[in-house]
């Protein structure tokens, strides 16, 4: 299947050996974002990313998610931050919302770059596009400002996204919005208006959001008093990840990946709200947790005590009854917070040419890949003609370093990946066991 990397996840939040959000972000809104959380949805699984940035001048503004590279290049000078010892940080409080929101955000954040609209969300147009990514449970929500004529014209069209050409057909309207239905195997349903896109497998599901955000069907937050207190503790901060029932998290986590330790302690709970706050102008963030188990004893309390929050300066820790609820600040001297201008420089180099080892050659001998550059549309097209018999295939645009990869390339007769418009060249690796080459390149 098509999976985003694990580049890809650390753009949206998933910790490695350095971790990056998408956009500087600001303070976290004072209510909690749950008017798209239907009543009836449990067990119920999300994830929030808040996509705004600070900014000095025009207050607020979209940035561009790092999976939806810009148009064209621009003066100004956007930062991201940078925590660099994240990974480092053997502390939970701040790693769970990461690592596992990080999961589910990239989930959708692939559901709506492969519907096609990626590209509505411009940088030369400030004050439109997506702005907010809520998935929740197998619905994925972009909010924002978003160009209906456009993103109409797209769907209808089938605008190549990164699985591939899927045209929409419109299918019916709902309160200022338009249902769409893809044209492939399993008819993916996807809403539109002028201030959210929903994307989701069914036609009820898409309906049961915009009615749950237009007020006409009952809230998750506002019937379950579970779940509200959930909310009402954590928030959802900039980046968030709870569930409220007994969810499967493993389904989350996909190839070699898997939960950690204290993951999987947070999973054996019922209802859990994880959420991370950023200050920028302070220099620091907020961990949240907020948990409530009938089973929660003494042994469980110590547990999470013990781990979450340990690298926090500052820490507030309340238990009451079956309830838990934790809160940690962390600065600079802990995590090594700073503002760094997005788009890191490649790790180590790819082999390539006679460097090349032999096993990842012979992977690939009987294989060529044409290169079928869609400039306008901000892609290139990479189309597998043989069979790949390599672990996995990564294609790159350099420099900007935007990727997708494959790990069934044998199942696999083309790709897209994104480019940026400084882009010089788009490379493919091969990668067998743990050797890696560049096997073909095109310049741009």
């Amino acid at each position: 299947m098509v999976e985003l990397t694990r580049r890809r996840l650390l753009e949206f939040g998933v910790g490695a050996a350095g971790l990056s959000l998408a956009g500087c972000l600001g303070e976290p809104r004072s209510d909690p974002n749950t008017e798209w959380f239907p009543a009836d949805a449990t067990p119920f699984l999300m994830a929030y990313l808040d996509l705004t940035v600070t900014s000095q001048n025009t207050g607020v503004d979209p940035v561009i998610p790092l999976f939806l590279p810009s148009d064209g290049g621009s003066d100004s000078t956007e930062y991201v931050p940078d925590l660099p010892g994240a990974e480092e940080l053997d502390d939970p409080l701040v790693r769970t919302p990461l690592a596992v929101g990080g999961q589910v955000i990239a989930g959708g954040a692939l559901a709506i770059a492969a519907s096609g609209l990626g590209r509505l969300v411009d940088p030369d147009r400030p004050t439109q596009g997506v702005t907010e990514l809520y998935v929740t449970n197998d619905t994925t929500i972009g909010v924002g400002d978003i160009d209906v004529e456009a993103a109409d014209e797209s769907l209808r069209a089938g605008t190549d996204g990164i699985l591939g050409e899927i045209k929409f057909t419109p299918t019916d309207d709902i309160g200022g919005y338009t249902l769409y239905e893809a044209g492939t195997e399993d008819g993916e349903i996807l809403g539109l208006s002028s201030d959210a896109v929903v994307i989701a497998d069914t036609e009820s599901t898409v309906r049961t959001a915009i009615e749950t955000r237009r007020g006409d069907h009952d809230r998750l937050a506002e019937t379950d008093e579970t779940a509200g207190w959930l909310f009402d503790t954590a928030g959802t901060g900039n980046l968030s990840v709870g569930w409220v029932d007994s969810v499967d998290l493993a389904e989350q986590f996909w190839g070699d990946q898997s939960m950690s330790q204290s993951t999987e302690l947070l999973a054996e709970h019922d209802h859990v709200l994880s959420t991370l706050s950023f200050a920028p102008e302070d220099g620091e963030l907020t961990a949240t947790l907020a948990l409530e188990d009938s089973s929660l004893d003494d042994d469980h309390t110590d547990r999470i005590e013990n781990r979450f929050g340990s690298a926090a300066g500052d820490t507030s820790l309340s238990i009451e009854e079956n309830r838990l609820s934790l809160e940690g600040t962390y600065t600079d001297d802990v995590l090594d917070i700073g503002f760094a201008e997005p788009g890191a420089p490649e790790g180590t180099p790819v082999p390539s040419g006679e460097d090349v080892p032999e096993k990842v050659t012979e992977a690939v001998e009987d294989v060529t890949f044409a290169f079928e550059p869609r400039l306008d549309e901000g892609h290139v097209r990479v189309e597998f003609h043989g069979t790949v018999a390599a672990d996995s295939v990564t294609i790159r645009a350099r420099p900007s370093g935007g990727e997708i990869s494959t790990s069934t390339p044998e199942n696999m007769n083309f790709v897209n990946v994104q480019v940026a418009s400084d882009d010089e060249e788009v490379v493919v690796i091969a990668t067998v066991d743990d050797a890696s080459g560049i096997v073909a390149r095109t310049e741009l």
